[in-house]
Order: structure tokens, then C-alpha cells, then sequence
């Protein structure tokens, strides 16, 4: 075989060598970071060029090799997120050496000694970088604040007839963070709308309240839980309201909104419970004889988050699922085979946006209770709402913008809905993880990949929200429960691989750093977890009158429990406990949720039955006394309280049955605890 043949290489042309005015041979100079940036010529003189002294720039910096990598990234990423004085010892580490790898090297290990290195895996940190929509870089908490605050003892309540100091100073959590109180009685709620002083009541009800109660009741929903839940235009809403009319309102509707809104009023008012007691036996007198409508699909969906927090839960699923039904046979969704539709006629732009609202408020109900609660017998919906979201910009509104320049805080209310729309939406796509039986379920074999993609998508829909719906430092606390809401459902998604042994699980392979496992990304919305819950707790005094927010106490105090080597696990716990405490005057599922939290904590720590039994006597002692008829009934929560627990055994990780074994645990614990104290006697 002869030998191949390659073509001859040509001679190299000479290199060209850049000369100084003496004829000497020198390397080329980089430009400054000042000139570069300017696009501007520079003469590279050190220590500053001759563009910087002539226009005085301050600091003329040369950046000869830059180094973009993943080093140089961790170190930005913690000088952002560490206390002053850790930072300083960062910086000073960056200064002694070129190398970032290095000086991170030096910094840990003094962190080692010290304990100052927060605990932040590498995904995290990227996650930080890249996504801070999703993972903003969050300042420490100081765990002694955060102890020694009222964050972490009962809130007394402030309501007419009960004793409560509110001028005691209130220590805060950090410089900015300060924990409010419940609205004294004495204020009044303001009017979601002027008009509402022309409401006359007694056109919608007979049960005997003022039209100041009715209209205040009503504006605090709409004020504090409509911009999330959607379901109806509160202005079309408000409007027939006023004039007596029933083409935007109902009296169906009327009274499942008052029951809802009397719940949330008793934080401010004790009275308000009998009257959401007398709203609800009359809502459900009504329920039985309406027809099938966009307002009746708004009630049933008010009535089933009502009933949940009022321990009702037997209920919940049942007018959850009759408003998708509702809605199907409406032809606003799609339907089942045996489902008889009736094509729904818009009569007007305003009759179809009212739909609307009630199309997508449904959904999303109905997907938030299939992946938070999944109690037994709930499903997620067959389809997404054949209408358009409502308030979306139509495409040309999206290419050509507006003409007006309108305030964040202005474009809110209307920007918020839509984005929660698209959030459920996504996780609607995702049902699969929990509900094997979901028509076209992927092959178990890519599900970790489809769960990767899943949160892909999810942190790629944080990234696309406007301005408004950001965490900031004046974050309304819609936007707090959106994104306590986001980060709960990136901890489910992962859940089912996460209790997996480890040879079990797959790296995240569309994520550069080397520590990519769902492990670390379940970390990370953990940690962002603890900040939201603080935020919410200390800033926002709905966090004492909306439920919709105990999501994110009922996920950190799961995760706290599955990881109590973190050494402020029990802080954290306790965070959460009185979160719930501070909720328990509207809702009394609260009580409930806590015995079952503690039943778990004394379970799986070395908590005593005393403490459990101390935290329980706190809470009855700053409840206030209710109705006695709506008490006969027993509280029901059949909703999941141990997320893991009910991946194996669902029954027995049910919030119901969890609180039913808190008295003979702590009953058990404490005769351990005695036990062990003789033996060591």
C-alpha cells in the first residue's frame, strides 16, 4: 500500500510585533475596563491610562485575563449575600491573590474555623446569577433576631374587647423588617370603591348586617385575595352590587363572597363569625337551586376555600370539582365524553371578561388544591379554559407597547392575575408527577428529565414577569404569595426524586455547576422559602387574615423537619407554628394543623410532649370564643400534612389523622422524657 499523500504546508507569514517609538519590541496593552466600556481608544499607560486622567475617572481598572468562571461567579454571588463583616474578609482574600479560585479557597477555609460561610451549594449560587427572578441573592437573617422576636411568641389579638399592647416597641428581624400587629377594631377598612356607600344590603340578603359591615367585608377580599383568585370583575362586580342588579352579581354569589370575607373580618371584628356561619347555611340553600352559570362557577369556588379554612374540608373538593363541571358544561372547558355542553353565548365585552374570570379562577383552584393538598378524590382538570386569560395584553399591545407610561404600582392588580394564570398553566402540564392516571403520563424513564424541564419552565416564567410582580423591598404581598407559591411548587416537583436513595437520582444535566441534583434545587427554593415566610410574616398584616399564604408554613416546616441538621431548624419550625397561630382567630383549621405538625415534630425530633403541649395552650388561650353551633361538627382536614409520608402511605400522613394522635404522643413523650431523667438519676 503506498503511502497517503498530504499537501505541502505553506510557510508561515511573518509575525507582526508591535514596536515603541525606540525601535523595541513590546506586547500589546489591553484597554481599560473605563475605555472599553466607552469604545474608546487606550493608550494602556499604568497605573492610569491618559483618557482616565484627562477626564479624572476615579478608578482605572485593567482586567488582563478575565476569568468569567465559575469561581469568579460564587465569589460576586456571596459578596452580595454576606454581612459586612464576612464580605470584608472575601474582598480582602480577592485582593491578596489574581486568582478568585484561590481566594475562595483562603476565605472558606478561614469560614471553616469561624463558621461565617453561609451554606450555599454551587446550583444555588448560579441559580442567583442567572435566574434572580426566581432566586434573588438573599441577605442573612440573624438567628438571635430572629428568636428573639415576636415573630416567634403568640400574637395577642387586637380586636374590640381584647386586651392587646400596641405600644410596646417590636424588635425587628433585620433593619427593615418590622412584625404588624393585626388592624386595631377601631380602624375601618377603606372602601375598595366610593360607590360602595350607596350599597344597600338588605337588596341581597336578609340576614340582618349594615351596608358599613357588607361593604367592608367585601373590600377587604377584593383588596387582599381577589388580585390572585380572579373568578369575577370586581368592578362589574361593585357596580351591580350598588344598583341592585343581577347580571355581574347574584345573590348566590353574594353570600359565598360574605361568608369568604366574614371569616377574614373576624381578625378586625370577634362578631363577624356568627354572621359568616349564617352566610354560609344560606349559601348553601341557594347553591341547590342555581342554574349552571359563570357566577355560580365564581361562588362554588369561593364556598370550597371558605369551607377549607373553616374545617369543612368533607366539602371542598366537592364544589371545587361541580365548578370545573360547571364550567364544562358551559363549554368553557373541555369536556368529558358523557358531558352535555351548552355553547356559551358572550352577549357583550364585558359579559366575556366576566367569564373569563370565572374560567380561570376555577382552573386554577382546582390545579392549586390536586398539587397542595391532594386529598383524596381530587383530580386535576382535563384541559386548560378554551377563552383567553383575562386582562392579557392582546398581541398588538405586546409589539407595540402602550402609549402611557403607567406607574409598577399601578399596573399591578391588572398584571398579577394573568401571570398566576400562566403559573397554573404550567403546573396543569406537570400533573403527571402526582396523578399517574393523567392521559398521556411520560414513561418513567424520562420522567426526571420532564421533571428538570419542568422546573426549567417554571424558573423561565419567573424570569419573563414584569417589573411590578418582582420581590423588591416595597413587594405588595400578592406578589409575596405568588412567589411563595412558586418556590412550593418547585419542592413537589422534586419531592418524588428526592426520597429516592441516591444511587436513584440523576444529575440536573442543563446546569453547569457540578453539584446539579435535585437535592440542591430543592435547597435552594428551601432557603427562599425561610426569607418569603419572614417577609410575609413581618411586613404584611394580611399574613393574620388570608389563608392563602399557609402554603408556604405548611412546605418550610415539612422541609425543616426532613433536614433537622440544619442548626435553625427549630426556629424555623416555630416561624411556622405561629404563622399558624396568627391565623387561627379567622380560621380554625389552624389549630388543627399545628397539633399535626407537632404530632410529627415530636415524632421525628426530640421535642417533649410539655413544649408541643405549651405551644397548643398558647394558641386556645389567644383564640377567641366562636359561635358554639358552628362547633358541633368536627373540624375535617383530609388534605395531606406530611408531604413525604404521603408519597408511601396517604392515609396516614392526612392533617386529621396526624392531629388525632397529638394527646397520646405527647402523653408518650412526656412519660419517656420522666423515664429517662430516673435512669439518669
Amino acid at each position: 500500500m503506498e503511502p497517503r499523500r498530504y499537501p505541502a504546508i505553506l510557510p508561515a507569514g511573518p509575525v507582526q510585533q508591535e514596536t515603541s517609538a525606540s525601535g523595541n519590541r513590546r506586547s500589546r496593552l489591553g484597554a481599560c475596563s473605563e475605555c472599553r466600556q466607552r469604545k474608546v481608544k487606550c493608550d494602556g499607560q499604568r497605573p492610569r491610562c491618559s483618557n482616565c486622567v484627562r477626564r479624572a475617572v476615579r478608578f482605572c481598572l485593567y482586567v488582563d485575563k478575565p476569568k468569567a468562571g465559575p469561581e469568579a461567579m460564587e465569589a460576586v454571588e456571596l459578596l452580595k449575600i454576606l454581612s459586612k463583616e464576612h464580605a470584608a474578609v472575601l474582598l480582602g482574600a480577592l485582593r491578596s491573590t489574581d486568582d478568585p479560585a484561590t481566594a475562595l479557597s483562603i476565605f472558606k477555609e478561614r469560614a471553616d474555623v469561624e463558621g461565617t460561610a453561609p451554606a450555599r451549594s454551587q446550583l444555588e449560587l448560579e441559580l442567583m446569577a442567572n435566574n434572580p427572578a426566581a432566586y434573588p441573592p438573599l441577605s442573612p437573617i440573624d438567628a438571635s433576631e430572629l428568636a428573639s422576636s415576636n415573630l416567634l411568641r403568640p400574637v395577642r389579638s387586637s380586636a374590640a374587647g381584647d386586651k392587646a399592647d400596641l405600644s410596646s416597641p417590636i424588635k425587628s428581624i433585620t433593619t427593615d423588617r418590622q412584625f404588624i400587629l393585626p388592624i386595631n377594631a377601631r380602624e375601618k377598612i377603606g372602601y375598595y370603591d366610593a360607590s360602595l356607600h350607596a350599597l344597600r344590603v338588605e337588596f341581597w340578603t336578609d340576614i340582618p348586617v349594615t351596608n358599613d359591615f357588607a361593604a367592608q367585608v367585601i373590600s377587604l377580599y377584593i383588596a387582599t385575595d381577589h388580585p390572585v383568585l380572579g373568578l369575577f370583575h370586581p368592578d362589574l362586580l361593585v357596580a351591580d352590587l350598588v344598583s341592585c342588579r343581577n347580571k355581574f352579581c347574584s345573590r348566590f354569589l353574594f353570600h359565598a363572597l360574605m361568608y369568604l370575607g366574614c371569616q377574614m373580618y373576624n381578625a378586625f371584628n370577634k362578631d363577624s363569625m356568627q354572621h359568616a356561619t349564617n352566610f354560609y347555611e344560606e349559601a348553601e340553600r341557594l347553591w341547590k337551586e342555581e342554574n349552571d352559570s359563570y357566577l355560580t362557577m365564581a361562588g362554588a369556588v369561593l364556598l370550597s376555600l371558605s369551607l377549607l379554612g373553616n374545617g369543612r374540608d368533607h366539602a371542598v373538593l366537592y364544589y371545587a370539582m361541580e365548578a370545573m363541571r360547571m364550567g364544562e358544561r358551559l363549554g368553557l372547558f373541555e369536556a368529558h365524553e358523557d358531558t352535555t355542553t351548552i355553547p356559551h353565548v358572550d352577549d357583550s365585552e364585558e359579559d366575556a371578561e366576566a367569564c373569563r374570570f370565572a374560567a380561570w379562577g376555577a382552573f386554577n383552584w382546582n390545579v392549586l388544591v390536586s398539587l397542595f393538598y391532594r386529598q383524596p378524590g381530587s383530580e386535576t382538570p382535563k384541559s386548560a379554559p378554551l377563552v383567553p386569560i383575562p386582562g392579557e395584553p392582546s398581541p398588538t399591545q405586546r409589539r407595540g407597547g402602550t402609549s402611557e407610561e403607567v406607574p409598577t404600582n399601578k399596573r399591578q392588580p391588572e398584571e398579577i392575575f394573568p401571570a398566576v394564570c400562566h403559573f397554573w398553566r404550567i403546573i396543569h402540564g406537570a400533573r403527571w408527577i402526582y396523578y399517574d392516571k393523567v392521559q398521556d403520563s411520560p414513561p418513567k424513564r424520562y420522567k426526571a428529565a420532564l421533571v428538570e424541564h419542568t422546573f426549567r419552565e417554571l424558573i423561565a416564567w419567573a424570569e419573563t414577569l414584569p417589573p411590578s410582580l418582582l420581590r423588591t423591598q416595597s413587594t405588595s404581598h400578592h406578589v409575596t404569595v405568588l412567589h411563595i407559591w412558586l418556590h412550593a411548587a418547585i419542592l413537589d416537583i422534586f419531592r418524588p426524586i428526592v426520597v429516592l436513595p441516591f444511587n436513584e437520582k440523576e444529575r440536573l444535566g442543563t446546569f453547569s455547576a457540578w453539584d446539579s441534583s435535585s437535592d440542591t434545587a430543592y435547597a435552594a427554593s428551601v432557603n427562599q422559602l425561610k426569607h418569603l415566610v419572614v417577609e410575609y410574616r413581618s411586613k404584611s398584616v394580611a399574613s393574620t387574615y388570608s389563608i392563602l399564604w399557609h402554603t408556604g408554613l405548611l412546605y418550610l416546616a415539612n422541609a425543616m423537619l426532613k433536614d433537622t441538621k440544619d442548626p435553625e431548624w427549630r426556629l424555623y419550625l416555630l416561624l411556622c407554628i405561629y404563622g399558624y397561630e396568627s391565623l387561627s382567630r379567622p380560621y380554625r383549621i389552624s389549630e388543627l394543623i399545628v397539633q399535626g405538625l407537632l404530632s410529627m415534630t415530636m415524632q421525628e425530633t426530640d421535642m417533649t410532649g410539655i413544649e408541643a403541649q405549651t405551644i397548643i395552650n398558647e394558641i386556645k388561650e389567644g383564640r377567641p370564643e366562636r359561635p358554639r353551633n358552628q362547633f358541633e361538627d368536627k373540624i375535617r382536614a383530609t388534605f395531606m400534612l406530611d408531604m413525604d409520608l404521603s408519597l408511601k402511605n396517604p392515609e396516614a400522613a392526612k392533617a386529621e389523622n396526624l392531629a388525632d394522635k397529638f394527646e397520646s404522643l405527647s402523653i408518650f413523650q412526656d412519660f419517656l422524657d420522666q423515664e429517662k431523667m430516673e435512669t439518669e438519676n
